[in-house]
């Protein structure tokens, strides 16, 4: 996305270069090819402290830093610099933003989608069912109110409080948030009924497909809802993957408020 998409997105949401500070480990292993480098460096030269936490968060990002510092100097002036700090911030606004102020990502429009589009595949009732990449809980939320246990898989801290605190307000005991990720889910072989992922599929693909095999019993249902947008074309990959002999998952088209989507599931 752009930075100007990221505005329009997030409006009403202030980040600062503070907000680096925010960053987990494995957020800070995203930022080489993520964040703009020339104004990185001038980040970094101005900000010493940032340069410390990453650092020291993340040490293999050490020779990114070097490299970006070594290639770029400070910023001429307190103006440029205001505007390297933005460009970086906003750069990696979703980050920033799930660490920062989970609830302006939950209102964002595209976690809206019918979720019967789940359970016409399957019915949930009475259910194991994994949410992996939970962000901020919608999935898990909706699949608590008929399912027996929803484990919602997250690597990031303040969204799974935030998700816990929906739950509790919402009265749902049967919530368990775990720390994870797709491709590393701490539970034990065929364990789930049903495995949901929604806008979360596809940063280590391979390994995630394999991982979600093995957590899911013979008999069980993988769903991908929403899986991709038909109308980018850097999701072609991914689909192309998700049907191919390898994988077999079925998929289906809907219509969503922006734009046509792909659901995938397939039953083990």
């Amino acid at each position: 996305m752009t930075l100007d998409m990221f505005k329009r997105i997030f409006r009403g949401v202030s980040l600062k270069v503070e907000d680096l500070f925010l960053l987990e480990s494995f957020q800070i292993s995203y930022l080489p090819g993520y964040v703009p480098v020339r104004e990185f460096a001038a980040v970094l030269w101005a900000y010493p402290p940032i340069k410390v936490f990453l650092e020291k968060k993340y040490p293999p990002i050490a020779d990114f830093v070097e490299r970006v510092m070594a290639g770029y100097g400070p910023a001429v002036n307190e103006q440029e610099l205001a505007a390297c700090s933005d460009k970086v911030v906003w750069s990696i606004a979703d980050l920033l933003v799930y660490n920062k102020c989970p609830e302006a990502y939950d209102t964002l429009e595209f976690h809206h989608w019918d979720f019967r589009e789940i359970t016409m595949i399957t019915p949930l009732d009475r259910k194991v069912v994994i949410d992996g990449g939970a962000g901020t809980g919608r999935v898990a939320l909706e699949a608590a109110r008929t399912a027996r246990q929803v484990f919602a898989v997250e690597p990031v801290a303040r969204l799974r409080q935030f998700i816990r605190e929906k739950a509790s307000r919402a009265g749902l005991n049967n919530v368990f948030v775990i720390d994870g990720f797709l491709h590393a889910i701490p539970l034990p072989n065929e364990f789930a009924d049903v495995l949901i992922t929604s806008h979360a599929l596809g940063w280590q693909l391979e390994d995630e497909l394999k991982e979600f095999e093995r957590v899911t019993r013979r008999g069980g249902f993988i769903i991908h809802c929403p899986g991709t947008a038909e109308e980018e074309k850097t999701e072609e990959y991914k689909h192309s993957r998700l049907i191919s002999p390898d994988w077999r998952y079925e998929f289906s088209r809907y219509r969503e408020s922006d734009g046509w989507k792909r659901k995938y599931w397939k039953q083990l």
